[in-house]
């Protein structure tokens, strides 16, 4: 399980994107930030690879930069692709494979042949002339370099199609992944969190480790709503949940729980670390404006509500608990409260 000492590392993956945002001058704005989150996360490869070389080569990555390895690397993942189209784009991969790796021993195997029935006619020819021993040994020769060339080209092609391959295998685990998360914000949904918060318990509870629940609800996001539009207080929506993401581990699972809800399980971690990076997501939420507003319009606070899994808890049980720090955080808003089974524990100097 992730350790407490992982999570005062991995506080500093949210910070870090918003800093890169922000000295790049770059809008609060989901694509932006998924691409950041999974560049500083490292799990593409394939994306960090060519963001590299476009930062090498001209000193940093550009708006169009990051819409184009958006549109290149994570876009398709979620987009249009079903895992039907990705398996059959596989195992075409793996059919082309098969087809060149049965053509090149076909080739091999003719050359062979050739070569045999000559040096058994040499061998019982009567009378075998240094002419034919060289014409013999020149297209022994010629027949060798030709299998070196070909075997050379079908071993690029092999290595081209396992990387296809591969990429295709992480395109399929990300799609299968998302057939079962919210739309709006990618995220998993309360579905799929109620089913990892059952398992979770129960692991934690058979190796008696800590588990903690936080859940998350958006200050007065009706207003933002009103304000700003459906359609731009989904793109919040979805930004939110990849910065409260980006300050948890990379083990913890991060949720939609409602219409302006998060939530996370963050197994092996008591509920005072967790309200440490509760709290610090809070602080970086409320400092940065999602939309440039005069007014401070465009910023969003949010109240939390910590809890601890306790022995015999059951998952209406714990989220309850959760639920009732919440509603003590929703009373002054801005604020982070960890709720034990005899009451809430905050401190109020948490509000700023």
């Amino acid at each position: 399980m992730p350790s407490a000492k992982t999570s005062a590392n991995k506080v500093h993956v949210g910070d870090a994107i918003v800093a890169e945002m922000r000295s790049a001058r770059m809008p609060f704005e989901p694509r932006q930030f998924e691409f950041w989150f999974a560049y500083k996360s490292g799990h593409n490869t394939a994306l960090n690879a060519a963001a590299d070389d476009l930062r090498k080569r001209n000193g940093g990555l550009s708006g169009p930069d990051i819409d184009r390895l958006h549109e290149t690397y994570l876009a398709p993942w979620r987009m249009a692709a079903r895992p039907d189209d990705i398996a059959a784009q596989m195992a075409a991969k793996l059919q082309d494979l098969s087809a060149a790796l049965e053509h090149a021993l076909g080739t091999t195997q003719a050359q062979r042949e050739t070569l045999a029935a000559e040096t058994a006619e040499l061998a019982i020819a009567s009378a075998v002339t240094l002419h034919d021993l060289l014409g013999a040994i020149d297209r022994l020769t010629h027949a060798t370099r030709e299998s070196q060339a070909r075997f050379a080209l079908l071993e690029l092609r092999v290595e081209a199609i396992g990387r296809d391959v591969s990429t295709l295998r992480q395109q399929l685990a990300s799609v299968q992944a998302d057939c079962a998360n919210d739309p709006t914000t990618a995220l998993p949904s309360r579905a799929t969190f109620d089913r990892a918060l059952a398992k979770a318990l129960a692991a934690a509870a058979k190796g008696h480790q800590p588990l903690s629940l936080l859940l998350c609800d958006l200050d007065y996001f009706a207003s933002f709503n009103e304000n700003f539009g459906n359609f731009t207080g989904d793109q919040a929506l979805r930004s939110i949940g990849l910065l409260l993401r980006s300050h948890l581990r990379p083990g913890d699972v991060t949720a939609r729980f409602g219409s302006d809800q998060f939530a996370a399980l963050l197994p092996g971690l008591r509920a005072g670390e967790t309200v440490k990076l509760a709290d610090r997501f809070r602080q970086v939420l409320m400092t940065h404006a999602l939309i440039p507003h005069p007014n401070g319009a465009g910023r969003l606070t949010v109240s939390i509500g910590v809890a601890n899994a306790v022995d015999g808890d059951r998952p209406e049980i714990l989220l309850r608990r959760a639920q009732k720090g919440l509603d003590v955080a929703k009373r002054d808003r801005n604020r982070v409260v960890e709720m034990s089974p005899h009451g809430p524990i905050y401190d109020r100097a948490r509000r700023t």
